[in-house]
């Protein structure tokens, strides 16, 4: 019996220790997810963001965690000399029109959907990290190789949505060769 409780409990702190180690890596993730993000709006130029009317830099997200990693990632810093707000969206509605940078989390994939098909695409910068989400209208997409977050970037969705993206950004990313 006590073998058997010894095992049980072993198993158990296995276990705890492996979910862990998978939020920490998820929390993680968001956090440098969060800071290409931050970097993406410091080193981009156009309409979609004035920093001589805006008291905010506001980066929208439906997803908890994202906001929750981006809000400890991102406090103190600005874009342009304005504050980064980092915002929770309940509803595909709630302040989007506000958004400057918009995320779209594997996980939002159909208020993605729903947002296209009702045509609120706001005049923001659309970050995603799934498959085929510069196709469906984005305009950066998040991928992990060897455990390292890369994205990839459409320079010429970036240019119709009225942002230039720095060449120096350019560089870092896999820039998209897909039908527009």
């Amino acid at each position: 019996m006590l073998r058997l409780t010894a095992q049980f409990t072993l198993t158990l702190l296995t276990l705890m220790l492996i979910l862990s180690t998978t939020a920490f890596a998820t929390t993680r993730e968001d956090a440098i997810k969060s800071g290409f993000i931050y970097n993406f709006a410091r080193y981009s130029q156009g309409e979609w963001f004035n920093a001589t009317t805006a008291e905010s830099y506001n980066l929208c997200s439906f997803d908890t965690e994202f906001v929750e990693a981006a809000k400890i990632t991102l406090k103190d810093l600005s874009v342009r000399k304005v504050p980064v707000e980092v915002r929770f969206l309940r509803s595909d509605i709630e302040e989007i029109a506000g958004c400057h940078t918009l995320f779209i989390s594997k996980y939002d994939i159909a208020k993605w959907n729903d947002l296209i098909i009702k045509g609120l695409i706001p005049n923001a910068m659309l970050v995603g990290e799934f498959n085929n989400f510069i196709l469906s209208g984005g305009h950066i997409n998040f991928f992990i190789v060897g455990g390292k977050v890369r994205f990839e970037i459409s320079p010429n969705k970036l240019k119709r949505s009225g942002i230039n993206m720095s060449s120096k950004v350019l560089r870092l990313g896999r820039i998209y060769k897909g039908p527009l």
